[in-house]
């Protein structure tokens, strides 16, 4: 399938970590002008390794804390007046954390992770949607985790924070259903990603999902092509 973003806007939060990196390219290489915040001052050269110059000229790149409510809405708004609107609005900022039990899990890592996991997507969705009921359109696409599927074994904080993306994307698909504005779900176990070879460095590699199979998914998700799509929550776990 051949799907076009051209002429379309959008936010890719974490967008120069590995899946992000994917994300972006496909979108450019569809059309899309990209407004793409980041945290880690090293991985603004590995986006603009990734894409190369042509591609890079329809992207905005910005230091931003996606933690702070001024700074995510100070985004939105420079995204806004650069490129004129927002179409699409991709969440990747996220990370792992395991080990503890519930009663061994301190205070500081469970709102940590919920800040991490949870409120970088629900402050970048209120700033955004907005935008998006001014002109009756949107795609949002929340990427969580296989496991807010189920609570598991020591990884109790992070299972729940992935749970409440799913919770969120889910509300505001039913909030918004009528004003022309979808929100969908992404589900990966494992990616293929140098950082998890090296922290399962005897694992199956080629049982995991790469990053450019899951950014073609979010692509369709992102396109006119998935209009009747709201409220999903799409598990991709590879062959693990």
């Amino acid at each position: 399938m051949n799907i076009s973003l051209e002429g379309r806007v959008a936010i890719v939060t974490g967008g120069t970590g590995a899946l992000g990196r994917a994300v972006a390219k496909d979108f450019a290489n569809s059309g899309a002008k990209l407004s793409v915040p980041y945290i880690i001052d090293s991985e603004v050269e590995l986006i603009e390794k990734e894409l190369g110059p042509s591609l890079m000229a329809q992207v905005s790149l910005s230091k931003v804390d996606m933690f702070r409510p001024s700074e995510v809405q100070n985004l939105v708004k420079s995204t806004v007046e650069k490129f004129g609107k927002i179409d699409v609005l991709v969440n990747l900022v996220g990370g792992y954390f395991g080990g503890p039990n519930i009663h061994e899990t301190e205070e500081r890592d469970w709102d940590s992770i919920m800040n991490l996991n949870l409120k970088s997507h629900f402050l970048s969705c209120k700033a955004v949607i907005p935008f998006m009921l001014e002109r009756k359109y949107g795609r949002i696409v929340n990427v969580a985790s296989e496991s807010a599927l189920r609570g598991e074994a020591t990884l109790g904080v992070y299972s729940v924070s992935k749970s409440g993306v799913v919770r969120l994307t889910e509300t505001i698909a039913d909030e918004y259903r009528q004003e022309g504005i979808t929100a969908n779900a992404v589900l990966p176990r494992i990616i293929d990603t140098p950082a998890n070879r090296k922290a399962m460095p005897d694992s199956d590699f080629s049982k995991w999902p790469k990053p450019e199979e899951i950014a073609k998914l979010i692509l369709f998700l992102a396109s006119e092509d998935s209009r009747a799509i709201t409220g999903v929550s799409i598990p991709v776990i590879g062959l693990a």
